[in-house]
């Protein structure tokens, strides 16, 4: 009996040198296999495209460095997920030439498994509470737009509020709707005016991946009012949407089709204009993480 045990336990065990199936890799031969699956959220960015605004086109590269870490806190068990995006930036070409720069923009949720408010009185309380919270965080947007002539424009920083009623317990999918406060600079040969958001617009971060990682979705919207600090006030609105997918990946980095669409009322350059976008192009997401 105890050999007959031995035998089969032998038998089932894997033999040397043999790597666990997973469901992102695929063997074309044993033992030599390849991701088929990779992360949105990490990689270094580059790309290539063209890109259409009201009316006018021209060429556009872009690069950034994504990184998404996702945990779980050893102290009350709760998961986080973030996603972010350091030194991003797009440079167009054409009859509108330009710069686009931010240096960190990151999104921070944190995963609410019990999802209750406790009321600290002398007999504590519950209250359900059936969101996660989130923080959207942006820090240093820059865009110089050469047609306009001399002058720029700074988002010197944003932070977002948010309440995620998907509640998803993965980094893939995500919903952030809440208020938004903010500032910008404009300089131009008029001088230097502030635009202050103390928590008076609405901020909408919709976040859609598929499991493999090879679709891609991301679409954030802001509406509000800026507050001069010479006492005006302005009502902006803004919105902006990105698809990409994988369509072919080479030494296992992989190649994406990029779609994407934002349009601007109010908040555009140093006029303050209305202004829709276009892109179409390429990217790839060297060092990408396999899932």
């Amino acid at each position: 009996m105890l050999a007959l045990g031995l035998a089969l336990l032998l038998a089932s065990a894997p033999a040397a040198g043999a790597h666990p199936t997973s469901p992102c890799t695929h063997e074309d031969t044993p033992g030599d296999g390849y991701p088929i699956c990779f992360d949105p959220g990490d990689g270094l960015l580059v790309g290539a495209g063209m890109t259409g605004r009201s009316g006018t086109t021209g060429a556009s590269l872009r690069a950034g460095l994504r990184i998404r870490t996702g945990y779980s806190s050893h102290s009350k068990g709760t998961p986080w997920f973030t996603n972010h995006r350091l030194l991003g930036v797009e440079l167009w070409d054409g009859d509108r030439r330009g710069l686009d720069f931010v240096a960190y923009d990151g999104l921070l949720r944190r995963h609410l498994e019990e999802g209750f408010i406790l009321v600290p009185t002398a007999r504590p309380v519950r209250i359900p509470f059936p969101f996660d919270v989130t923080v959207a965080v942006r820090a240093a947007h820059l865009q110089r737009r050469v047609w306009e002539g001399p002058g720029w424009t700074l988002e010197t920083g944003r932070v977002g509020l948010l309440v995620d009623p998907l509640r998803s317990e993965t980094g893939r999918s995500w919903l952030g709707i809440g208020p938004a406060a903010s500032h910008t600079l404009r300089r131009s040969r008029d001088g230097t005016s502030h635009m202050l958001s103390p928590f008076t617009s609405l901020m909408v971060d919709l976040g859609l991946e598929s499991d493999d990682g090879l679709w891609a979705l991301r679409a954030t919207g802001l509406a509000g009012w800026n507050l001069g600090l010479d006492g005006g006030t302005r009502f902006r609105a803004r919105a902006d949407a990105a698809l990409e997918r994988v369509f072919v990946a080479v030494a296992d980095q992989p190649i994406a089709l990029r779609f994407a669409g934002g349009y601007a009322r109010g908040d555009a350059g140093l006029s303050f204009r209305d202004e829709w976008t276009l892109d179409a192009g390429i990217v790839v997401r060297a060092f990408s993480s396999k899932w």
